[in-house]
């Protein structure tokens, strides 16, 4: 792995992101993504796919490399955004790459929220609903309303959907309240000890001059707060997407159905993982992880390799923290995840009953948790939790319970 490891600029070398940047660099990726968004929407098009994928993988990697998106900031505390342009470089990667190879062109679903709908044929729509359509596809990432998305649980609405005005309503009141339960949970977590785990520095969760059960016992009720911080950052994000995709481009609240399925509630793995956790990257780890090994090593294949393209794409994400890859851990925790889901049908064969009931959702609360404590471990240590999603003065935990940094 040295040869690649000196393919990849170190950190410290990656510019802020300027007009220049951001056409040389950052342009590049999303224009061809785009295309080929369009492009797998008609048949005879392999050709031409094929011959822009290396290009578009290559402007994703430099994109991914050479910009430092905190740059400018004077605050190392915002060095997390580069996190998040590692995971959406390494998303944008994974689909192109799937539809590159795809064989049947995509097809829209007359009705979003009926699977069984007929899809609608290419050639009769016009050029501008196609370049909608793509639009549509490149930053619907579960496939809700598409044919390509077998499947997919998509969780029941309980936001009023007839009223566009009342469903906004409702979404901008759950993104106000995960904004306060976010920021209260992750000054929470931040509290346990500011100048380490809280701190831009990082520290590990594990205090080793404790006693061993009052170690793990801190560390997992870290590791179940940062869990719920998890969980609401992605649910606020949605909720402003949501809420940016009906204002400024008009789509629909169909368009837009809820993102979990109150994943604490879940009974097993299989229900956590397939149902009512966030299916965003669904496509992306069955396709290339677990398609793939499931050729080879049958239904465990497929479940260990869906779970072990997760682990990769997440540890990509933490080299964007600037302090390197933990594989061992990041990876190491979304396998994990799939022996556990194997164990599970093993019993399930064994017992002839499915994991359920109140044992499993304790069985579940302590694998998917306990485990956490080395991912949420990792992700502390290289400063993750001691970032600022809010300015000091405005962060509503600072006037509530007083500021935790002098």
């Amino acid at each position: 792995m040295c040869w690649l490891a000196q393919l990849v600029p170190p950190p410290h070398t990656r510019g802020p992101l300027t007009y220049d940047s951001f056409t040389q660099d950052l342009l590049p990726p999303i224009l061809l993504y785009y295309a080929t968004a369009v492009l797998v929407l008609f048949t005879g098009t392999f050709g031409i796919r094929l011959a822009i994928l290396p290009m578009t993988l290559w402007s994703a990697f430099r994109a991914a490399t050479r910009i430092d998106l905190s740059a400018g900031y004077n605050d190392e505390r915002l060095i997390y955004v580069n996190q998040g342009l590692l995971l959406a470089m390494s998303v944008l990667a994974a689909r192109v790459i799937i539809w590159t190879f795809q064989l049947q062109p995509y097809r829209r679903l007359e009705s979003p929220n009926s699977p069984s709908e007929k899809a609608q044929d290419t050639s009769t729509l016009s050029p501008g609903r196609i370049l909608i359509d793509a639009l549509d596809l490149s930053w619907n990432l579960r496939g809700h309303g598409w044919n390509w998305s077998n499947g997919l649980q998509i969780p029941p609405e309980k936001r009023p959907t007839s009223s566009i005005s009342v469903f906004a309503l409702a979404t901008a009141s759950s993104a106000i309240q995960h904004i306060l339960i976010f920021d209260i949970l992750h000054y929470s977590v931040q509290w346990f000890s500011p100048s380490s785990i809280g701190s831009p520095r990082g520290g590990t969760i594990f205090e080793e001059s404790m006693a061993p059960i009052q170690r793990y016992s801190r560390s997992t009720l870290i590791t179940f707060l940062s869990g719920l911080v998890i969980y609401c950052a992605i649910q606020l994000a949605y909720d402003l997407l949501t809420l940016i995709a009906m204002f400024v481009f008009r789509q629909q609240p169909s368009q837009w159905p809820p993102l979990f399925d109150t994943p604490w509630l879940a009974s097993s793995l299989t229900e956590f993982w397939a149902k009512r956790w966030h299916q965003l990257f669904r496509d992306c780890f069955i396709s290339l992880g677990g398609k793939p090994l499931s050729l080879l090593l049958g239904r465990i294949g497929g479940v260990l390799g869906a779970f072990l393209i997760s682990g990769i794409l997440h540890d990509f994400g933490l080299w964007g923290m600037g302090k390197g890859t933990e594989f061992q851990s990041m990876g190491g925790y979304f396998i994990l995840m799939g022996v556990g889901i194997i164990l599970e049908h093993t019993w399930r064969r064994i017992a002839g009953v499915r994991v359920g009931g109140i044992l499993g959702w304790i069985w579940t609360i302590m694998w998917v948790v306990g485990w956490g404590n080395i991912l949420v471990d990792a992700w502390s240590r290289r400063g993750l939790v001691g970032s600022v999603f809010f300015p000091d003065s405005i962060r509503p935990t600072n006037y509530i319970f007083g500021p935790l940094f002098p």
